[in-house]
């Protein structure tokens, strides 16, 4: 892949992390707003968890910066793996948000405390979440693009808060209609619930990432892609197959069996060949096949 690529989705990463951050900022002063204006438990839980957001788009806006800094002597492989902490990180705020949320509801659930200009509060949340969408589907769309996995896992957890504030929409309204103000603190604790496992998600995946859990999709690929070299007959066999994330970047190594007549300047043709084309499956990705003589495998 040329360096040239790669500096690009950098800066296209750093750009949508920005977005995101500024995003995350207006939409949590609003909710405030709406919080302050209801006194309500469950939209109070919404306002926390744009905390979070803001906490979460800014690790985001680190993590992709640091992770384009170019590869070092103590860091050959990259600086990318700061974009797996980062989700790791955000997993865990969520989580302990999702737990003081669950704790302040459980509160208000006891003490009885009731909200107040629901009609008018559900209006403001109404507004909100149709910002919220389109911030969250444009950073999925483009993280998927660029392939990183903590624009990835901040659009997702926006995604996610774009359907609790639903969610507490419906509340208030019940609240509303009903007046069982029991069912304020009640929905609050429901969403907190939902955020800790929403968190707990992230933090899974922030530890597959650190431990090098292979992509089982992306395995599958590559092998069907040599599956053909070998049917095709430009490989005799392959072998010794791996593969790893460094953040958005890929490294991958195989052997691969050649005829023991073919000439050193064929076979590294040959292997070079493989080696390009699997880097242009993968995007931004970097192939070694060892070559070896037939039925020579250790």
């Amino acid at each position: 892949m040329r360096p040239t690529d790669s500096n690009s989705s950098a800066l296209a990463a750093q750009r949508v992390a920005w977005i995101a951050l500024v995003g995350a900022i207006v939409i949590m002063a609003m909710k405030f707003a709406v919080f302050a204006m209801t006194r309500s438990a469950a939209v109070l839980s919404d306002a926390m968890e744009s905390v979070v957001n803001i906490a979460a788009a800014a690790m985001a806006t680190f993590s992709t910066w640091y992770a384009a800094r170019p590869a070092d002597r103590e860091h050959p492989y990259g600086h990318g793996n700061i974009e797996f902490i980062s989700v790791g990180v955000e997993g865990t705020m969520i989580a302990v948000a999702g737990l003081v949320i669950i704790a302040e509801s459980a509160r208000r659930l006891w003490l009885g405390l009731s909200p107040e200009q629901l009609d008018a509060g559900m209006i403001g949340l109404g507004v909100i979440n149709v910002l919220l969408f389109a911030l969250a589907m444009y950073i999925r769309r483009r993280a998927a693009a660029i392939d990183s996995p903590s624009l990835i896992a901040d659009g997702n957890h926006l995604l996610v808060d774009c359907l609790t504030t639903l969610a507490i929409i419906a509340s208030l309204g019940a609240v509303y209609a009903t007046g069982w103000v029991w069912l304020d603190p009640a929905a609050g604790i429901i969403m907190a619930m939902v955020i800790v496992y929403a968190g707990c998600r992230l933090i899974r995946r922030s530890l597959a990432g650190l431990m090098d859990e292979s992509d089982l999709a992306e395995h599958d690929m590559i092998e069907q892609l040599l599956d053909a070299r070998v049917a095709a007959g430009d490989i005799l066999s392959y072998h010794k197959l791996r593969h790893r994330h460094v953040g958005t970047f890929h490294w991958v190594d195989l052997h691969i069996q050649l005829p023991a007549d073919m000439t050193v300047a064929d076979a590294h043709e040959r292997a070079s060949a493989i080696e390009y084309e699997i880097e242009q499956s993968l995007g931004q990705a970097n192939a070694t096949a060892h070559i070896e003589p037939p039925e020579h495998q250790h």
